[in-house]
C-alpha cells in the first residue's frame, strides 16, 4: 500500500475510534490547600507580576530579531531595519529542491503512487521558470553556477523518476548526498550574507549608544523550536556580547510571535536573574528548576542502577 494511502487509513481508523464515547473515570482530585494558604500564593504571583514589569521598564535598550527584522527599543522610542540580503533567498530556494524531492519520494522502496506523481510533475514545472529568473539576479558566476548544477540534477532525478514510476531508497541517498556538498556551499554562502547585514546594522545601532546604554542591552530573539540550537543570530550576539550561553543578555523567546509576549519573556528572565543572585550569588540559578538540584541527589535512591 503507498505511504499517504495508509497513513489515511490509519487516520480513518482513528477518526472512528474518535466517534466512539470513550469510557473514562474523572481524574481523581488532588490534595486541598487552606483557602489562606492560596491567598498568600496569589498575593506572591500578584507581587511578581508587579515587579517584572516595573524590571522590564528599567532594564535598559533592547534590541528585538524577529527573522530579517530588528527593532531598537530605547527611552520609549521604537527605530526598526530589514536586515535581508539579495543573495539568502534565492541560494536558499535552490537549496529547497533537492529537499522537496526528497520530502516528496520519502520513504522510497515502493512503487510511486499518482499522487505523488502529480506532486513531482508540479515541482518539475517551476524548476524552468526559476532558474531561468536566476539570471537576472547580481549573483557571482561561480554562485549561478552552482545554484545551475543543483537545478540540473534535480531535473534529471526527477525526470529518471517519473519514468520508472517508482524509486528505492539507496537511490534516493545516494541522490540527497551527492547533492549535499553544493547545498552546504549555498549554506555557507548565505550564512556569511546574513552575519554581514547583521553586524553592519547592529553596529551602526552601537555608535548612537552611550557605554552605559551598551552595557545594559539585552536581545530579544524570537524563531522556532527546531533552528533554536546554533541559530546563527543567536551566535552573533552572544559572542558579540560576551555571553556564555542564553539567558543572560541574549534571550530565545521560542516561537512567541506576539512581540508583548516575547517581551513578558525577557521580564521573566531579569527578575529571576535578580532573584537568583540575590538569594543564590548566582544569576542563572532561577533559569533552572529550583528542584533540579534536589532530584539529581534523590533520584540514584529512588531508581538504582
Amino acid at each position: 500500500m503507498p505511504f499517504r494511502s495508509a497513513l489515511l487509513a490509519v487516520l480513518v481508523l482513528l477518526v472512528s475510534a474518535a466517534a466512539v464515547p470513550a469510557q473514562t473515570m474523572p481524574a481523581p482530585a488532588g490534595p486541598v490547600q487552606p483557602q489562606a494558604l492560596t491567598a498568600l500564593n496569589n498575593a506572591f504571583r500578584a507581587a511578581y507580576a508587579d515587579a517584572k514589569t516595573r524590571v522590564l521598564a528599567s532594564s535598559g535598550p533592547t534590541l528585538i530579531v524577529n527573522g530579517d527584522n530588528l527593532a531598537l527599543l530605547r527611552g520609549g522610542r521604537r527605530i526598526e531595519a530589514n536586515v535581508g540580503t539579495s543573495i539568502y533567498d534565492p541560494v536558499k530556494t535552490i537549496a529547497h529542491i533537492p529537499l522537496a524531492i526528497y520530502v516528496t519520494l520519502t520513504p522510497a522502496d515502493e512503487a510511486i503512487g499518482d499522487d505523488r506523481l502529480k506532486t513531482l510533475a508540479g515541482l518539475r514545472h517551476l524548476i524552468p521558470p526559476a532558474e531561468a529568473s536566476l539570471d537576472t539576479l547580481k549573483l557571482s558566476v561561480a554562485t549561478l553556477a552552482r545554484q545551475k548544477q543543483i537545478v540540473a540534477a534535480s531535473v534529471a532525478f526527477l525526470d529518471d523518476v517519473a519514468g520508472r514510476r517508482k524509486l528505492a531508497r539507496s537511490s534516493l541517498l545516494a541522490f540527497t548526498r551527492a547533492m549535499a556538498p553544493l547545498l552546504m556551499e549555498n549554506v555557507t554562502e548565505a550564512t556569511r550574507a546574513q552575519l554581514d547585514a547583521v553586524h553592519a546594522q547592529v553596529s551602526a545601532w552601537r555608535r548612537d549608544l552611550s557605554p552605559q546604554e551598551w552595557s545594559r542591552l539585552h536581545v530579544l530573539i524570537v524563531g522556532p523550536h527546531m533552528p533554536r540550537e546554533d541559530l546563527v543570530v543567536t551566535q552573533y550576539f552572544l559572542r558579540l556580547l560576551h555571553e556564555p550561553g542564553e539567558g543572560g543578555r541574549v534571550v530565545y523567546a521560542e516561537s512567541l510571535w506576539e512581540e508583548s509576549k516575547a517581551l513578558d519573556l525577557l521580564g521573566t528572565h531579569l527578575l529571576d536573574g535578580s532573584a537568583g543572585e540575590a538569594f543564590f550569588g548566582d544569576y542563572m540559578r532561577m533559569h533552572r528548576d529550583l528542584l533540579g538540584d534536589a532530584a539529581k541527589q534523590y533520584l540514584p535512591r529512588l531508581l538504582p542502577e
